[in-house]
């Protein structure tokens, strides 16, 4: 019997329901995230629910109590780091350094040229205002009877040939697109005037193979229904004799687009809406607008009327003095660094009608004035040794 009592009044201390809650200083009770200071009697603010003690703080990020370190001294911090007076930590010195012609190094925390580390590939030069990799020809200008090596970015002299329509020479070897700008897809740089990213120069084709691998493509010959990418680059043969529908599929292969009308005008007239690239009034030879006589005459010795059913003829764009390089007409750029918007080649535009823009190494001026020049006689399936295009993107 006595182990019977002793086991009900042990039962009896551990009812749950006969204990008696502590008691709270603060009255009402806190609301969170405020605790009770007891000592006090009051709501403080809290730290995950605890009251921190006097030497400790609350780390706002994972709200709990922390022990602060000790402010450093100056033999504390390791270069390029020093001792902040104000904050009691290490800093580093790129934090509090201006380097006004350069960027701060992260290793030493000093000052160095832009293109300080960067390093290209073969074709390519550190541009020193942007600390990015431009080709080595890019707005290089050569004299007559010269052309820009795109490996080496010397000029070399340029060799006469005969041209024959069995040729299919390849002038873009080795020429790839630069890294882009402003965050946009390699060869373009966002036209803050039109809102998109723009191919910096006129594009010209690579062909694609099995495995994605690339070869180049003779840029005087239509592609037919290959496969093709667009690829913009200074230095480079650009893409003539191409329709609509194709350099719609070349830009897209590329992951880009071909511009709207709106768009495309807006990037060559920018944000003073001029009538050329460079400015508001006409300047000849700062673009290649005006070539003479007439290349098709050139070629095939005569005016006859039969000559104009072979606008298709490969050699037609390789005449001396005809289609320009990108790029080499230093002068004929918009003040966002897109070239050759004004002749050189038709552009083709995103327009089911079939519509090219800017005019071509022959006149930039029947059709309308620089900018405003506007081909609407042809649907988007013809092609000609003058049509070629360049390609727009989605700002980022």
């Amino acid at each position: 019997m006595r182990y019977v009592i002793f086991l009900l009044i042990l039962l009896s201390a551990c009812d749950p329901v006969k204990r008696v809650p502590p008691t709270s200083s603060c009255d009402p009770a806190c609301a969170l995230p405020d605790v009770c200071d007891e000592g006090r009697g009051a709501c403080v603010p809290g730290c995950g629910g605890a009251l921190c003690r006097a030497d400790q703080v609350c780390d706002p990020e994972t709200t709990t109590c922390v022990t602060p370190d000790e402010p450093c001294e100056p033999e504390d911090c390791e270069s390029p780091f020093f001792c902040d007076p104000e904050t009691g930590a290490c800093v580093h010195l790129c934090r509090v350094t201006t380097c006004p012609e350069g960027r701060c190094d992260e290793e030493t925390g000093g000052c160095v040229p832009l293109c300080a580390g960067v390093t290209c590939e073969a074709g390519f030069t550190c541009d020193a205002l942007r600390g990015v990799c431009v080709g080595v020809c890019d707005g290089r200008l050569c004299g007559d009877g010269e052309i820009c090596d795109p490996q080496t970015g010397v000029c070399v002299p340029e060799e006469p040939q005969t041209c024959t329509e069995d040729q299919v020479p390849q002038p873009n070897s080795g020429i790839a697109a630069p890294a882009g700008l402003d965050g946009c897809p390699d060869g373009m740089a966002l036209s803050a005037t039109a809102g998109v990213c723009l191919d910096r120069w006129e594009a010209h084709l690579v062909e694609v193979g099995d495995g994605g691998v690339t070869t180049p493509w003779s840029p005087y010959f239509n592609p037919g229904n290959r496969r093709v990418r667009a690829v913009s680059a200074p230095g480079a043969v650009p893409q003539g004799y191409i329709t609509q529908v194709q350099a719609t599929a070349a830009c897209a292969e590329a992951g880009k687009r071909l511009c709207s009308r709106t768009e495309w005008e807006a990037a060559c007239r920018g944000a003073s809406n001029l009538t050329y690239p460079y400015g508001s009034v006409r300047q000849p030879g700062v673009c290649n607008d005006a070539r003479t006589p007439h290349p098709v005459v050139e070629y095939f010795g005569t005016t006859e009327s039969w000559i104009w059913s072979e606008l298709d003829h490969p050699c037609i764009n390789q005449l001396h003095d005809s289609l320009d390089r990108t790029g080499a007409n230093t002068g004929c750029v918009t003040p966002e660094g897109f070239f050759d918007l004004m002749g050189n080649l038709h552009e083709w535009i995103d327009d089911p009608a079939g519509t090219f823009k800017g005019g071509y190494y022959v006149d930039t001026v029947i059709n309308g004035d620089g900018c405003l020049y506007t081909t609407t006689a042809h649907n988007v399936s013809h092609w000609d040794y003058s049509t070629g295009f360049r390609c727009c993107a989605d700002a980022p």
